[in-house]
């Protein structure tokens, strides 16, 4: 059987319609992975996978593109968990924010087609609210808020502890953030370069543009 062929679908019982969506996302986000283009996700390629019969998605999404935008908010929740994840245990500012720079790193890099999905979608990188300066504030209670509230609190909280001789949260963020963007662009690409250890290249970027000291 091949990956877009599925059997015939049992229906689900009554009040079983948020099942039903999340399989839906999750079948469009396999074909995002596989094809790396918002084209390949169809109405008739998606109830394939999920089983159904195209007119069921209707009741939970107007088309494609309100699909793929599903799948776009849970890639960026699922990266805020990421980084999040990443740093439990790990009391330093200094080294939380390193950690949660590498994860966010690793994540990109493992996974592009996702990853570039939340820039082709030009969606903000901070969940659903935002806050002064257009990007939502961070709460350890939820990290779906995206990951970029969790990078200026990093930074915040490097600075208020000493650890960071940055004088601007939001303009250190916002260099550290392309500074990753662009070692996940190379990495992820399978660029030919004979990169250093990765380790110590991801370190050595973040504390430089931080300004972090032992």
């Amino acid at each position: 059987m091949s990956t877009t062929d599925a059997e015939p679908r049992q229906r689900n019982p009554r009040g079983a319609g948020r099942a039903l969506r999340g399989e839906i996302v999750a079948a469009a986000r396999g074909m995002l992975i596989e094809d790396g283009s918002e084209s390949a996700v169809t109405l008739r390629g998606v109830a394939r996978r999920v089983g159904i019969a195209p007119q069921s998605i209707y009741p939970h999404f107007a088309g494609p593109d309100e699909i793929v935008q599903a799948v776009t908010v849970e890639t960026s929740a699922e990266l805020g968990r990421f980084i999040s994840d990443a740093k439990v245990g790990i009391e330093p500012p200094r080294d939380r924010l390193l950690a949660g720079c590498r994860a966010y790193i690793r994540f990109g890099v493992d996974h592009p087609n996702l990853y570039g999905l939340l820039f082709r979608r030009n969606r903000p990188l901070g969940g659903e609210e935002a806050g002064p300066h257009g990007v939502g504030e961070p709460d350890d209670r939820n990290p779906d808020s995206g990951p970029f509230p969790y990078l200026m609190d990093g930074v915040r909280q490097c600075i208020a502890d000493g650890s960071s001789g940055a004088t601007s949260v939001l303009s250190t963020a916002v260099q550290l953030w392309a500074a990753m963007h662009g070692l996940v662009l190379l990495q992820g690409n399978d660029y030919q370069f004979p990169w250093p250890d990765t380790d110590q290249t991801e370190t050595e970027l973040v504390s430089s543009i931080a300004k972090l000291r032992d």
